[in-house]
């Protein structure tokens, strides 16, 4: 059973770093979340209003808290353990479905603070974006995805300022497809290698026994090497995954940036649901998948009949927007060294207790996806951590790297974050 308790005015109900254990409920006074701008260390207060839960992101993602909560007057909470609020949650599926669409919020704008970070033009209309994309998957000579990319143009933006063109490519990219009718150097596919660091991202969901048979008749298949929907497209439909594993995609200036690989149990596509915006990531088929595709309209009905299912969605959005804000710590420090480190430290808090059983580390990644994770060019991760490694910092290896002592990092990227605040 939930607690009641009481805090009087000034008192500190949790502090920022400390483990999350408990979610709380506003019954009466006033409490202000106080938060540090990544970017500026300037403080954020966010009030909490009467009827509002706070504490639910860290407690449910099991990661330590974001922020102090204080109460700024004597008040009243209702103090809840994580299984207590799951099981309020799943009997009161509207209260996720509210949460859902603030975190959905959330996630949208560190996307965006990400992009500006790297300094990347965000795309303001999906139309340009769509286009852009499929001229990029063009130049690259990925014409499978460049053809349903282009072919998602004209249905959507038939009278489009590039509509001409977009048929001149759409032509191209056919006459190339039929010319090769396996066009395999374009796809995605499960031949594709994959980096450590993906597989390193690899959702680990299924063994809680949902039952969605009722939803058969929503069934589809993707081949390997299929793309499901592009960035930027309009999005009306949300995925939960049957079998096979699926890749989500960020285009972030030249780059791809994979941010995710679902499996069996995953769910995906569900921002464009909830928010009625464009797809914020490409979808690919690694395996052969079979997904059950849910509507706008059946969403709120598939949510509802499953509150298990509702719940796991909302553990997504919270595990999601910890690691975008994690990546955006990172973009922040100015000294590449210091991200490079940082990089090191946001795997490192991923690691279960076993790992940690010394300050040697090991983490199963590549210099590649260190690049990708600072922000960073190939080759200057590569000259950092070289001279890592002529320091005797870390040892570099084929298939993994080691650092020696993980608390050489936390003293390095603390010194620089206190520095730059």
């Amino acid at each position: 059973m939930p607690k009641s308790l009481q805090y009087g005015a000034g008192s500190l109900i949790y502090f920022q770093g400390e483990a999350a254990e408990r979610i709380f409920l506003l019954q009466s006074g006033n409490v202000n979340l106080i938060s540090q701008n990544m970017e500026t260390g300037e403080d954020i207060r966010d009030i909490v209003q009467s009827g509002e839960f706070f504490g639910v992101k860290s407690a449910l993602g099991r990661f330590p808290r974001e922020e102090n909560a204080q109460a700024v007057q004597t008040s009243t909470l209702l103090v809840f353990s994580v299984p207590e609020f799951e099981a309020l949650a799943m009997a009161n599926t509207r209260i996720i479905m509210r949460m859902m669409k603030v975190f959905s919020n959330q996630l949208r704008r560190i996307h965006k603070q990400v992009s500006n970070m790297m300094s990347t033009k965000e795309v303001d209309n999906p139309e340009d974006g769509l286009f852009n994309i499929g001229e990029r998957y063009l130049k690259n000579k990925k014409n499978k995805y460049a053809y349903y990319v282009f072919s998602k143009y004209l249905l959507h933006y038939p009278s489009g300022q590039n509509a001409d063109q977009v048929s001149k490519y759409l032509a191209q990219t056919d006459a190339v497809l039929k010319a090769s009718s396996a066009d395999k150097a374009d796809s995605f596919s499960s031949k594709k290698s994959t980096t450590s660091a993906e597989y390193a991202a690899v959702s680990q969901a299924g063994g809680d026994g949902i039952d969605l048979s009722a939803f058969s008749r929503f069934a589809r298949n993707f081949e390997a090497g299929e793309m499901i929907f592009s960035e930027f497209e309009p999005g009306n439909v949300f995925y939960f995954i049957e079998s096979g594993r699926v890749q989500l995609i960020k285009h972030i200036g030249e780059m791809e940036k994979t941010l995710d690989i679902l499996q069996s149990s995953g769910m995906f596509g569900e921002m464009a649901i909830l928010e009625n915006f464009p797809r914020s990531a490409t979808a690919i088929a690694l395996d052969n998948v079979r997904v059950l595709e849910f509507s706008r309209q059946n969403f709120e009905i598939l949510m509802m009949g499953n509150p298990m299912i509702a719940l796991r969605l909302l553990k997504i959005f919270c595990k999601r927007i910890y690691d975008s804000k994690r990546r955006y710590m990172i973009l922040t420090l100015t000294e590449p060294q210091a991200k490079v480190a940082d990089v090191f430290l946001m795997l490192d808090e991923n690691l279960p207790l076993t790992a940690k059983f010394s300050e040697r580390r090991e983490f199963n990644i590549n210099m590649d996806d260190v690049a990708h994770w600072a922000g960073m060019g190939v080759n200057e991760a590569r000259n950092v951590l070289s001279s890592f490694a002529n320091q005797q910092r870390i040892e570099i290896y084929s298939d993994r790297i080691a650092v020696r002592n993980i608390n050489d990092f936390v003293r390095l990227v603390g010194s620089k974050r206190r520095k730059k605040g």
